[in-house]
């Protein structure tokens, strides 16, 4: 019996001996051409080498958006050695770093970004298990760049603004390594390899100068709000300004999760570019287009009201059923429609919001595309709201009342528009029925400094208007600015923008705005012109966010960016 179980184990080890020999002489024997590709593709890496992202240029070739070389530390092996530590030490000691943290990261993240020189770099790449590659971190020339560039993180995508839509153009074409690695981390042997190709450089309509010192301007108001210059005759931007702005470098090179959310909860909105982002009643900036408008529906350039500081509104008997209040309490006496823009005469737009209607004028709306995108280069553009009949009914399921048109008629109860939006009408009667696209881009060119594009401006849209008409509204935008009144301080008569434009060594047509808003809040501040009035070179829209009054906030900000430009561009 006892050698019968001694039999029957043998038979068993000796058939799973066998068992192991069969299964041995398979591998190795059969499938060993499939096991050593399985091995060969384990050792096997594809190594990315990113290509050098171009550049970004304003007007003037100063650089807007460039790379700063860094390098990125891949630790190949499993974990880092006691002798690997201390080479890395050794190289390191002379740099301000924490070469522990370096340390964990190379062991637990296997990557980590360093900004050192090449020596330093090359030191490090003579350890077997560090692959050492060069990287680009974005810069950018300044802070209000964000709302313009965007930025690139720092893995060199491009997250946001022009980075994101002219990202085929700049971003060129990565390269790779085939490599094989050994068992301990080295690179054995590079089997294949493409060189990156740097990407175009791009030039922009910005000017560096311009947009740096209006963001100055606004700081110093500490009100957040928007500033854009354009040049009506071909679309170009020259400045766009939103203030506050977060600093794209922060991006650029990593945001700590604290960092974001600040920024994400700052009541100011840092992330939100005013010039397009953001909806506002625009106030009397509107009143030239309702103007306009006006003549076009057939009211006499002529006509008067006597305007007595309030308006009555009255129904078909004759009883008043709402009193409308100008801003000049006293009144501005007779006005026609060129004293009713350069005083901002509320009472005279009450009345032609009355004889008007609001229905004729919507339409005027659409015909100017008044509150459509602008369709500029940049992402996330919104586009305005006028109110009508049917959405007031639809909304609040009620009707249009008389009182509705009337505050419409001065750019209030519920019109809504971006700066850019308002600017571009401003644009139209600059070039006397043209509407030139907004763009930022200008030129590319390749590495060889070759242009491969350029922008071509784009009549967008034309109206032809009556030259008549147009000269009544352009006469009231220019005494905006340049009528004194019947004597110094006469306030009932003077230009709402006089005392900010006073002394200007040009004529400026344009038109100030102050847009109440609920809440107990600070009015909004506007002022938009251009000028020379006659052959306009330069457009400006300046909002300021619950500032106060538009002469007394906005102007003075438009005066001293308008002078900045004379005396940097046109003396």
């Amino acid at each position: 019996m006892k050698n019968h179980r001694i039999t029957l184990i043998f038979i068993i080890i000796f058939f799973s001996f066998s068992l192991l020999l069969v299964r041995s002489f398979y591998l190795q024997i059969i499938k060993w051409k499939d096991f050593r590709i399985e091995v060969q593709d384990l050792s096997t890496r594809i190594i990315k080498q990113n290509a050098k992202r171009g550049n970004i240029y304003d007007r003037n070739g100063k650089l807007l958006a460039w790379n700063e070389r860094i390098y990125k530390i891949t630790n190949l092996s499993d974990e880092i050695n006691a002798d690997t530590e201390k080479k890395i030490r050794l190289i390191l000691n002379k740099f301000n770093i924490d070469t522990d943290s370096i340390i964990d990261k190379l062991n637990f993240q296997k990557s980590i970004n360093l900004n050192i020189n090449s020596t330093t770099a090359k030191k490090l790449s003579s350890i077997r298990t560090l692959l050492i590659e060069e990287k680009y971190i974005r810069k950018y020339a300044h802070k209000s760049l964000y709302h313009i560039t965007g930025y690139v993180d720092n893995e060199g995508n491009p997250r946001s603004g022009l980075e994101l839509t002219l990202n085929d153009k700049l971003k060129g074409e990565d390269g790779y390594k085939i490599v094989n690695i050994t068992p301990s981390g080295r690179i054995k042997n590079i089997i294949e390899k493409t060189i990156p190709i740097s990407g175009n450089d791009v030039y922009l309509t910005l000017d560096l100068d311009i947009q740096e010192k209006i963001y100055t301007y606004l700081s110093e108001n500490n009100k957040p709000g928007a500033v854009v210059v354009s040049n009506p005759n071909n679309g170009e931007i020259i400045a766009m300004v939103s203030y506050p702005s977060p600093d794209p470098n922060d991006f650029s090179k990593g945001l700590t999760n604290l960092k974001f959310q600040r920024i994400l909860n700052d009541n100011k909105k840092p992330m939100y570019n005013r010039a397009i982002y953001q909806n506002y009643p625009p106030g009397s900036v509107i009143k030239p287009f309702l103007a306009l408008s006006a003549l076009e529906l057939g009211i006499s350039p002529e006509a008067t009201i006597n305007s007595t500081g309030k308006y009555q509104l009255k129904n078909s008997k004759g009883y008043v059923i709402g009193t409308f209040k100008d801003w000049w309490p006293l009144g501005h006496g007779i006005t026609n429609m060129i004293k009713a823009i350069r005083v901002s005469a509320n009472s005279y737009f009450y009345w032609l919001g009355e004889t008007i209607g609001i229905d004729a004028i919507n339409k005027k709306v659409k015909e100017y595309k008044l509150i459509e995108k602008t369709d500029i280069d940049l992402p996330g553009e919104k586009s305005g709201f006028f109110p009508s009949k049917e959405w007031k009914e639809k909304v609040f399921k009620e009707p249009w009342y008389p009182g509705n048109t009337l505050n419409v008629f001065i750019g209030q109860g519920n019109v809504k528009a971006t700066p850019l939006e308002m600017l571009r009408f401003y644009n139209i009667l600059a070039t006397r029925g043209k509407y030139y696209q907004f763009h930022l881009f200008n030129i590319q060119k390749d590495l060889f400094n070759k242009i491969q594009e350029q922008y071509i401006p784009k009549i967008r849209d034309a109206y032809n208007i009556n030259e008549e008409y147009l000269d009544n509204v352009l006469e009231g935008m220019k005494e905006v600015t340049t009528y004194m009144g019947n004597y110094e301080g006469d306030s009932a008569n003077e230009g709402t923008a006089y005392e900010g434009f006073k002394g200007f060594p040009y004529v400026v047509a344009g038109k100030t705005g102050t847009a109440e808003v609920s809440g107990g809040k600070k009015p909004h501040a506007w002022f938009a012109g251009f000028f020379p009035a006659d052959k306009p070179k330069y457009s400006i829209i300046v909002f300021l966010e619950n500032a106060g009054y538009g002469p007394h906030i906005a102007v003075p900000l438009a005066r001293k960016s308008l002078d900045f430009i004379i005396n940097k561009v046109i003396k």
